[in-house]
């Protein structure tokens, strides 16, 4: 019994002797001591600037249609103007989630966030220069 301490014990202080070691003792590898480190050279951004996405501060929101009726806590999301429940755009921004009906309404949702949208939406398939021309692409 007290020679499995005894092993044990030794085993670990011979880990914490070679920790210790190791710790101050930064070698190259082999065969390397001798060369100098090679420099990276620099390269340009991987996507061409037309496949790149625009910056959080560039993209004023994202926009995706949602035709089926919209659930939230089990109702019927519905326009609160006009009662349209259905053929939602649903807009996320700075601001939150919005909805806009085919009617034209927005109103913001608060119990969607970005992470609802996010989990929802697809990926971007288009950009737009205005909100206008979005609405319109997306059959509003």
């Amino acid at each position: 019994m007290f020679r499995h301490r005894r092993e044990r014990r030794e085993r670990l202080e011979a880990h914490q002797r070679w920790e210790a070691w190791s710790a101050t003792h930064v070698e190259p590898p082999l065969g390397l001591e001798d060369q100098e480190p090679a420099t990276m050279p620099v390269v340009d951004d991987f996507l061409p600037p037309d496949l790149r996405m625009p910056t959080r501060e560039e993209l004023a929101g994202i926009l995706m249609p949602h035709d089926t009726p919209l659930v939230l806590d089990g109702e019927v999301r519905a326009c609160s103007e006009c009662g349209a429940y259905r053929k939602w755009i649903v807009a996320s921004t700075n601001d939150g989630v919005w909805l806009r009906c085919p009617a034209g309404h927005e109103q913001v949702e608060p119990r969607l966030d970005a992470a609802w949208f996010n989990r929802t939406s697809g990926p971007i398939t288009k950009q737009h220069a205005t909100y206008e021309e979005c609405l319109r692409f997306l059959g509003h």
